[in-house]
């Protein structure tokens, strides 16, 4: 298996202004939502992403979420290197979600979380899962300094 650290990849993301900018997403949308709830006493009229759910939103009031945070999504459906093969290989992505919607999904944005040899899937994914999702438990643990 070939893990490729997560801290390094978004302190990396930080190290270009526009895209520093645009990882500010979260915090600025969290910021109007809660504004347009608690001053305004309105409604969010239509769900477009996951900041204006219910859960996300608790955790931000809870203080389980602060501006400083990056939410990140793991995925391990489908991703593959080359669009039009399929990989003899299982590739597990991180999606950084302070992007905006328009933005997350961008193949700038998701990074490599590791690749899985073979050309069958493995029947114990969760050992070659285990270095990535330990990284990122360090990382929720310690914090990651980054200089924005």
């Amino acid at each position: 298996i070939y893990t490729y650290p997560l801290a390094a990849q978004v302190q990396a993301a930080f190290g270009d202004k526009e895209n520093a900018k645009a990882l500010s997403y979260r915090a600025q949308r969290t910021h109007e939502l809660l504004n347009c709830l608690f001053t305004d006493k309105s409604q969010i009229p239509v769900f477009t992403d996951y900041i204006e759910g219910t859960n996300y939103l608790k955790a931000v009031l809870d203080g389980k979420i602060s501006d400083d945070d990056i939410v990140i999504m793991s995925s391990l459906n489908g991703a593959q290197l080359i669009d039009s093969q399929q990989s003899d290989m299982t590739i597990y992505i991180w999606i950084i979600l302070n992007y905006s919607p328009d933005k997350s999904y961008k193949k700038k944005c998701v990074l490599i979380g590791g690749i899985i040899p073979g050309p069958n899937k493995s029947s114990n994914l969760e050992s070659f899962l285990f270095s990535g999702f330990h990284h990122l438990s360090a990382l929720q643990r310690e914090g990651l300094p980054i200089w924005n």
